[in-house]
């Protein structure tokens, strides 16, 4: 066997381990959805693939990917829900599992989810459970000196 095909050799096996891995890693742990970016024309742009909540974290795996890592990861703090509507008949044709899609926005790009209303639901109460962005943990020392200022001013 020459050098090449030594190589192409390794690389096959090399892209098998790696969808092996990424198969029985994510097989049973997640919820099977289509992601899109918006806007997008009619029914184009649809990818599947498995969404995974950890922590803080929303990754999203593409069904036709090898890669060990997820490939997108966004944050709850950043993302925003903007609505939702039913599945038009071109997109029900090819989303047998699927009955909703769920517009959101985040890091400045809107996405749409397509899910069933399970998957829905656990997005929404994931995100609407999170703590606000505005809400600021409160400084032990500085409302200690605010007390003890206000104590004095009262005082006099």
């Amino acid at each position: 066997m020459t050098i090449l095909g030594w190589l192409v050799l390794l690389i096959v096996v090399v892209v098998v381990l790696l969808a092996a891995v990424r198969f029985f890693a994510l097989r049973s742990n997640g919820t099977q959805v289509l992601l899109r970016t918006v806007p997008a024309k009619d029914t184009h742009n649809w990818r599947h693939g498995l969404l995974r909540y950890r922590g803080e974290l929303m990754e999203f795996y593409k069904l036709r990917s090898v890669w060990p890592a997820a490939d997108l990861t966004l944050g709850r703090l950043d993302i925003e829900l903007l609505g939702s509507r039913t599945l038009d008949d071109d997109e029900a044709s090819f989303m047998t599992e699927a009955t909703e899609a769920v517009h959101f926005q985040a890091a400045g790009q809107e996405y749409e989810l397509a899910t069933d209303l399970h998957g829905a639901m656990a997005l929404n109460a994931w995100v609407e459970s999170a703590p606000s962005k505005r809400l600021e943990r409160m400084d032990i020392k500085k409302l200690r000196e605010r007390v003890q200022r206000d104590k004095r001013q009262q005082g006099r």
